[in-house]
């Protein structure tokens, strides 16, 4: 076995920097010792629990899926807590059930929880298989696809771990979400590509709820909805050199449904750029709400042929009749756009839609231009939006009054709290 790990630390260089970057060496498993079938049919759910199971309890352990190998692996959690500096790391590929009438009850594929000092990794793919998914649960109605989301899994989830790194896998074709966190603290996501069909329903690439200190960067995601999703109980998120498209953009919300409490704050976004997507740098809170989104910056963003490229949505409503208007609401507070440019798909580049009870304050925008894919004028349409602009506002917004020169505007912004 002790020759076994030396070749396979040999053949993998990024391994074996891991492992000697230890004080104390990392113990390999590789799945197929403990009987999983790399030849993408073979049941091999009980060979990953096992190998887990012992890698959990060996310090700086590396749980390892081998390259050129394919595994079909059914629903599994992968609890903790485990022995520090725990790795799983993914070189070949892992691929789900691909038929809902096989689908055993979970609405999570593969569960990650209570870990610290984790790391899911490495050059392989993880994926959902979710065709057969999105085939037999949507349907159009009166011109719009309705989906029925109820037994549809995520394929990853982690909840409540804390200094967790995710880095350079490849995770596709989830049935639903693709990566969510929920009560986790410390995360950094690095070099993920998550890719799903333009039509593809609620196939958010990476969703977190209720989690802290995250650091995303160079992550390029295409999917059928959200790229990035950031939910209530959020904060200190920062995002930097994101390529997204198709999908719907960064969405802060839904924030506030059935007249729920929200809070969101300390969001930065810097250096995104959004493909023919519907939505570039949304927030969108239902009425009813209440509580507060703020401190959010988005800066350094590109748009080529993007829907709603700027969109603060306050009255966010899926129904198929209108929502009823209400008197409270998520407040949205402190939001900056700085350096935006580039091509909207819809005539209302600018579109600040905020409550009638409870307006939007401390709006900011500096240096934003931003025209039709076609080279013709866009427009801002704003309504009970309280902020105002400095150096090029292109195209204007009536309710914003000038503010101070760009130089001035970037002294005071407040910084946000990173990692």
């Amino acid at each position: 076995l002790d020759s076994d790990i030396e070749q396979y630390l040999r053949s993998n260089r990024s391994l074996k920097k891991l492992v000697h970057s230890r004080h104390d060496a990392a113990t390999v498993f590789n799945v197929e010792q403990y009987g999983a079938v790399g030849d993408g049919k073979h049941d091999s759910t009980e060979a990953f629990e096992t190998a887990w199971n012992a890698a959990c309890k060996k310090a700086s352990a590396v749980l390892v899926v081998p390259a050129n190998k394919k595994f079909f692996v059914n629903n599994l959690v992968f609890r903790g807590p485990c022995q520090p500096h725990l790795s799983f790391k993914v070189d070949g590929t892992i691929v789900a059930q691909p038929d809902p009438a096989r689908w055993k009850n979970s609405k999570i594929w593969l569960q990650f929880a209570q870990l610290t000092d984790f790391n899911l990794m490495g050059t392989g793919v993880i994926d959902g298989q979710g065709q057969q998914w999105w085939a037999g649960q949507c349907k159009v109605v009166n011109g719009r696809t309705v989906c029925n989301d109820r037994n549809r899994p995520t394929a990853i989830k982690i909840d409540y771990s804390k200094s967790v790194t995710v880095k350079e896998l490849t995770l596709m074709n989830s049935p639903e979400f693709h990566l969510v966190f929920g009560e986790c603290e410390g995360v950094k996501i690095q070099g993920l590509k998550i890719k799903a069909p333009r039509d593809s329903p609620n196939t958010d690439g990476i969703d977190i709820f209720a989690s802290k200190r995250f650091h995303i960067e160079k992550c390029v995601i295409g999917t059928g909805d959200d790229c990035i999703a950031i939910g209530t109980g959020s904060s200190n998120i920062t995002i930097k050199d994101l390529i997204c498209g198709p999908g719907h953009g960064i969405s802060i919300g839904s924030l506030g449904r059935d007249n729920s409490r929200a809070e969101v704050s300390h969001v930065h976004v810097n250096r995104a750029k959004f493909i023919d997507t519907q939505n570039g740098l949304r927030i969108k809170t239902w009425q009813g709400g209440s509580g507060l989104a703020s401190y959010i910056t988005y800066e350094n963003v590109e748009m080529i042929n993007s829907e709603n490229p700027i969109l603060i949505n306050q009255f966010y409503c899926t129904s198929a009749s209108a929502c009823q208007n209400q008197r409270s609401a998520v407040q949205i507070q402190g939001v900056t756009y700085k350096n935006i440019h580039g091509t909207s798909a819809t005539a209302a580049a600018i579109q600040l839609m905020c409550s009638d009870s409870v307006p939007c304050t401390g709006i900011q925008l500096s240096n934003v231009s931003l025209k039709l894919t076609s080279g013709k004028p866009a427009s801002c349409v704003d309504k009970n939006a309280r902020g105002f602009y400095s150096g090029r506002l292109i195209p204007t917004c009536k309710n914003l009054r000038p503010g101070p020169s760009p130089k001035e505007f970037e002294l005071q912004q407040q910084p946000t709290t990173v990692m």
